[in-house]
């Protein structure tokens, strides 16, 4: 009956029409490749998941791990267009001067399943090897995981959100930079995080934090730019680092949003 109903649409259409349905059926049809689990490759592949087959590879057991990132959001009214109350709930929230506190790896945990119930194809522990044309496409070879995935895949479009530097010995992507459309090509510069219990914050030694992020699970989170430049007597609860944008006006759930949608609609 569907196909019925698409043949008489296709019958009295014009040519303009026609052209246009043909561009549609090439972008529905479409295999988009996303390499890196940041936020923003999960954006990224809500985005394409409208229109497109998505599959995300990651080479950590799970995505946004270990945390790298402030737990930071600007208009909390943002997270529900994403998430369910009961998952705002898990977050923590708590308002401070520099935006609101939250718990970053809860922020990570709900996208991925927002994004897996979508219908993107999620790989954790899974690392790409090589990349060569396939005529019009794009045959990208992988690790294997436990799950027993295939080793290759095809793909019309692959966005590399992945860094294209990382620790010393730690493992990575193999990129061809002239196949894959760059979403990392901003500047980024390393950043330390450390979080401690709010009834011990602030103490006198401790120099002026870049950013200041206390939560409603009685923890606050403290960022610097560079390395750590000050340690509480009381120790940290945990400590992370990374590199990432030089401006902390760029840090936070708002920000990282908005930057995917500039990227998305600077596509030709």
């Amino acid at each position: 009956m569907l196909m019925k109903k698409i043949v008489r649409i296709v019958d009295f259409a014009s040519p303009r029409v026609l052209s246009l349905l043909l561009i549609l059926s090439q972008v529905i049809n479409m295999n988009v490749g996303i390499i890196g689990g940041t936020l923003d490759a999960l954006l990224l592949a809500l985005h394409y998941r409208k229109h497109a087959t998505v599959s995300v590879f990651e080479i950590d057991a799970e995505l946004g791990l270990p945390i790298a990132h402030p737990g930071r959001i600007l208009n909390p009214s943002i997270l529900n267009e994403y998430f369910t109350p009961e998952q705002i709930e898990f977050l923590k929230l708590a308002e401070n001067l520099d935006g609101w506190g939250c718990r970053w790896e809860w922020i990570m945990k709900h996208m991925t399943t927002v994004t897996a119930s979508e219908g993107v194809d999620i790989y954790p522990r899974t690392r790409v090897l090589s990349m060569e044309r396939n005529r019009e496409q794009i045959l990208l070879t992988t690790t294997k995981n436990e799950r027993n995935q295939p080793d290759s895949f095809i793909f019309d479009l692959v966005i590399s959100t992945s860094p294209t530097s990382q620790k010393p010995g730690r493992l990575q992507h193999n990129i061809d930079e002239s196949l894959v459309l760059s979403y990392t090509n901003q500047d980024s510069v390393p950043w330390f995080g450390g979080t401690l219990l709010t009834l011990h914050h602030p103490f006198s030694s401790m120099p002026k934090p870049e950013l200041t992020l206390s939560r409603s699970d009685g923890q606050t989170e403290v960022w610097w730019k560079g390395a750590c430049p000050w340690t509480p007597p009381t120790g940290y609860l945990e400590t992370c680092s990374g590199k990432l944008h030089p401006s902390a006006d760029e840090l936070s759930f708002d920000a990282t949003i908005e930057r995917v949608n500039g990227f998305i609609d600077s596509l030709p």
